[in-house]
């Protein structure tokens, strides 16, 4: 298996200092500056003195950890909701899959800033094992707050078990396993495994998304990306990978394999990859999802197949872009929809940082990343309160801005951000993968 090296070692930065300013698409409340002011309490929380990460990742990270958007009391303690409504001052709903992306997200602020975070990450486990498993062996999906919000097909109550969403709580619940030792979520993480494998693995090396217990059913519907089987389960990679690194059971391996192999046949010889198999479309977030989860094993196995893979998606995702820097949402009938969405902008950024590490993008195109950092800052809420620090999500597909401070757009901007600062301090690093969320 090949390493996957560490990712901004200890020494490795000294100081940074940019320029990048920005018009917002939110007026007062987004962040216009890119800040590097490290205040001493700041200063003192990080795990070495030498690393310097931007007042931007440290505040997405306050974020992270202050503004509830992990519930801490309460029946849902440890579950992470999706977003937080600014208009309505509420929160949607606890979600497992961002819980997954919670517990990963936590284990990667624990290599950087001193604090209690491998507690946060196992409240987030206990979350998952005590309130979102079925007794089938797979994890819910949606933990409607308000019940007259509630979606049947995504909720707690309709039993409905989703694939991806279970790929990443047991990604989260692996690295978990990694960094506490604690075997029981080991088990847990290879029971989940286990119950995708028996219950929802298609015989081309795809996944059913979605399973009925009640049914015992799987399905596949058109209506949506995240409802049909596509490339964008080559993310369950993360998390078969590493049970295999901790297991070393041969099935886990073979898992990623027909995973990958079977996704590479949804991109096209542009290098997108095809997310909706009515229209040919390509939503760029799962596009990327594609994209990660063949890079981590193409480096996890040695596969150069499986990186290049990523490579073309990620050089397609970057051609796109536009002059302000944004990459556009969704590509349909030959264009663009020239909407912007944080998540699967920092998604690019973060795999554009990841292979320029590896020498497989050119640095040439660190501009055009500089570009695209400026553009994702500028989802960044700065008004004071709780909820300072994380990222709008953007437009919908019809150029709607819910007022929406969203969990899952925060978590990987933070990542791209401490990434971005890495890699800008020194062009020579390699960067890893290791706790990618």
């Amino acid at each position: 298996m090949g390493t996957r090296r560490r990712l901004l070692r200890k020494g490795d930065m000294l100081g940074a200092r940019l320029q990048v300013t920005g018009s917002s698409l939110w007026t007062a409340c987004c962040l216009r500056t890119d800040a590097w002011r490290l205040t001493p309490d700041t200063w003192s929380a990080m795990k070495d003195n030498n690393i310097m990460i931007s007042e931007n990742a440290v505040m997405a990270k306050d974020w992270i950890l202050n503004s509830g958007i992990q519930n801490l009391p309460g029946p849902d303690a440890g579950g992470f909701n999706a977003w937080y409504d600014l208009e309505k001052g509420e929160h949607s709903y606890v979600y497992s899959e961002i819980t997954g992306y919670g517990i990963t997200t936590l284990l990667f602020l624990s290599k950087y800033f001193v604090g209690d975070f491998i507690s946060r990450a196992r409240l987030a486990a206990d979350w998952i094992t005590k309130k979102a498993m079925h007794e089938c062996g797979g994890v819910k999906t949606r933990n409607y707050l308000l019940k007259m919000r509630e979606a049947e097909h995504y909720s707690f109550e309709s039993g409905n078990i989703y694939a991806f969403d279970n790929g990443m709580v047991l990604y989260g619940l692996v690295n978990l396993y990694k960094f506490s030792k604690d075997a029981s979520y080991l088990k847990v993480a290879s029971g989940i495994a286990d119950f995708l494998i028996a219950k929802m693995l298609r015989s081309d090396g795809f996944f059913y998304a979605v399973y009925n217990p009640a049914t015992e059913e799987t399905t596949d519907a058109d209506w949506k990306w995240s409802t049909q089987s596509g490339s964008y389960h080559a993310k369950l990679a993360l998390g078969f990978t590493d049970l295999y690194e901790v297991t070393g059971k041969a099935k886990y391996k073979e898992i990623v394999l027909g995973l990958c192999s079977r996704s590479l046949k949804e991109q096209r010889s542009s290098g997108r990859f095809i997310t909706s198999r009515v229209d040919s479309s390509t939503h760029m977030h799962p596009h990327s999802y594609s994209a990660e989860g063949l890079l981590y094993a193409g480096l996890s196995f040695e596969r150069e197949d499986f990186i290049d893979s990523a490579v073309s998606a990620t050089e397609w995702a970057l051609d796109s872009q536009k002059k302000d820097g944004g990459i556009p949402k969704k590509f349909i009938g030959n264009k663009f929809i020239e909407y912007y969405r944080s998540d699967e902008m920092a998604q690019t950024l973060r795999l554009s940082l990841l292979l320029m590490s590896l020498g497989k993008i050119p640095g040439t195109k660190f501009k055009s990343l500089e570009l695209l950092r400026k553009k994702l800052l500028e989802f960044q809420y700065a008004e004071n309160g709780s909820q300072k620090g994380g990222f709008y999500y953007g437009q919908t597909l019809t150029g709607d801005r819910p007022a929406h401070i969203n969990s899952w757009c925060t978590m990987f901007a933070l990542q791209a951000l401490v990434m971005f600062d890495g890699l800008n301090m020194d062009r020579g690093k390699t960067l890893d993968t290791e706790c990618l969320i």
